[in-house]
Formats: structure tokens, sequence, C-alpha cells
């Protein structure tokens, strides 16, 4: 009995040192998500309106070679019209931005571009759009070990027709960040 549990014992540290260390993985969730609620004036969306929707604090410094995914999702919802003329449009062009703040610097990490457009090119009086759709984004990112902040943004690039309203609701980001366990 007892060769065959030397046996036994030698074969499971045998196999412990070939198998790899366990992954560390860690969730993050958002703080402080604030919807943007665009300011419009007699219809039309003011200018140069920016928001930030959420952050994440992203603490690596556990983590060997971390990766940081990071994942995003809104609400995006709008009414306008367009009565004038013969042709009718309604366009709302949104701009999303993922910064990064790590060590004191600040980079955009990534873009993306929400674009929602209609033309209407014949006899009706009026155009009329109310919209609400989600909004989702994903990114991967190889970060270095440390402590960094995520922050999505979104900014008002054009529009056409006039509104009643303009919102981005319901933001939530959140991170996922994995490395191997720096002992």
């Amino acid at each position: 009995m007892g060769v065959i549990n030397e046996q036994y014992r030698y074969a499971e540290l045998y196999n412990a040192r070939k198998r790899p260390k366990p992954k560390k993985i860690l969730l993050e969730c958002g703080c402080k998500p604030q919807d943007a609620i665009f300011e419009i004036d007699d219809g039309r969306v003011e200018e140069n309106q920016s928001f930030v929707l959420d952050r994440v604090i992203v603490d690596t410094t556990c983590l060997f070679r971390p990766l940081v995914k990071v994942e995003f999702s809104s609400l995006i919802a709008f009414e306008a019209e367009d009565e004038e003329g013969d042709e009718h449009e309604v366009e709302v062009d949104l701009l999303f931005k993922l910064l990064r703040t790590c060590n004191g610097v600040t980079e955009c990490v990534q873009t993306w571009r929400y674009l929602y457009e209609i033309d209407v090119e014949n006899d009706i009086d009026e155009l009329e759009v109310e919209i609400s759709e989600p909004f989702t984004v994903t990114f991967c990112d190889r970060a270095c070990p440390g402590c960094c902040e995520y922050k999505m943004v979104v900014e008002g690039k054009d529009f056409e027709g006039e509104f009643e309203f303009l919102r981005v609701t319901k933001p939530e980001l959140s991170a996922l960040a994995q490395g191997e366990c720096d002992d």
C-alpha cells in the first residue's frame, strides 16, 4: 500500500509542475454614471457639448502582462422633425471616446461614431423621427501594470432637424482585467 501511495504522490507533484498557474481575473464596475442630456435651443442642438458618461478604475499592479477588456453600454434617444422645403433630413452624429489615464497621462485609446441619418425627397409635408436604441462597444487594452482610470465621453458632432430632445442614458462602463499573478 505504501508503494502505491508514493507513486500516486509523485505523479501528482509531477502533474502539478506541468499545469500553468491559474490566471488572476479582476472585475471592476463603473462609478458615478451620468446621463448626457443635450441642451436644445429653439429646436437646435447647441454646439460643442461633451459629457463624461461613466468611469472605472482598474488596478492591475498584481497582474503580470495584464489585458483589460472594457465594455460600455447605453441608450441613445431622440425626437426630431423637419418641415422645411421639399427635402427632409434628420441627422444625429455623436462621437464616443474611451480615455485612459495612467500615471497622470491621459490619452484617447479608441473612438466610436454613432450616426443616424435619414433623407426623404418626395411630396410629404414633414418628417418626424423618434428613436430609442442601444449603443454598446468593447475594447481590449494591453495595459501596463498599475492603476488606470478609463472614462467614456460623448461629444455632439453634427445635427440636422428640429429637436425635441437628445439624450444618452443608462451609461454603464465595466472592465475585466486578466494576467498571470506576479508572486
